[in-house]
């Protein structure tokens, strides 16, 4: 799939493209050279996904702020797993 920037997908093309074998890959920033967590983007998108659902099955604010807050946590750690390429700033 070919994303141009300048002009987003929406949200759902985007989960029709998801539901036919798409990859969520395609969906990243290609600036971020593929430097992020997969696990954290794959939760971001089905949580953005699932806020355009129908209203009564969209999730709570204090569900989309939990998995906000697992997402980072999970992105954070596979970074302080990850060797990083840069010297320790001091």
């Amino acid at each position: 799939m070919n994303l141009n920037l300048k002009k987003p997908m929406s949200l759902d093309k985007m989960a029709k493209f998801l539901t036919k074998g798409g990859s969520i890959a395609e969906f990243a920033d290609p600036k971020l050279n593929g430097e992020y967590s997969t696990e954290a983007f794959d939760l971001i998108l089905k949580l953005a996904l699932s806020c355009t659902s129908h209203k009564q099955q969209r999730p709570t604010m204090e569900k989309v702020v939990l998995s906000l807050e697992n997402a980072l946590d999970i992105s954070a750690k596979e970074k302080a797993l990850s060797p990083s390429d840069t010297p320790p700033q001091v």
